[in-house]
């Protein structure tokens, strides 16, 4: 299993950072196999991190739809990610904002994919690592 996230490269540091964070925080959602254990160490308890690769590839100038496209056609768990959710205070301000709206109507910053990872890299295979 892996997951790869692809991002629109010309946000700032902080927005990509935050967009990163938000898609691999749904990737996980109901995915407890993906997490690992705690680790006790000397006076505290290291959490549980993911047990697999998280890959940031940038969109390279891709068409979004051409992106989700293939994370359905290669039958990925995927999710998307927008303006709309990176700029509200709350999350029911972003459901307001998103629900019932098309993707057309909406303003992607990336997706994320999770999958087998021959699957996963058919999908960011032509996507450059973001650097």
């Amino acid at each position: 299993m892996k997951i790869a996230i692809a991002l629109d490269e010309t946000l700032g540091q902080g927005f990509l950072a935050n967009a990163s964070a938000c898609i691999a925080s749904g990737l996980f959602h109901n995915e407890q196999d993906l997490i690992g254990t705690e680790i006790d160490a000397q006076h505290f308890t290291y959490i549980p991190i993911t047990k697999i690769p998280i890959l940031i590839v940038k969109k390279n100038n891709r068409d979004w739809k051409d992106l989700l496209n293939r994370a359905k056609k290669n039958k990925l768990k995927y999710m998307v990610f927008t303006r709309e959710g990176q700029s509200t205070i709350s999350y029911e301000e972003y459901i307001q904002r998103v629900k019932g709206k098309s993707i057309e109507e909406v303003t992607i910053i990336g997706i994320g994919v999770l999958g087998e990872d021959k699957l996963v890299q058919k999908f960011c295979g032509d996507l450059p690592l973001l650097r």
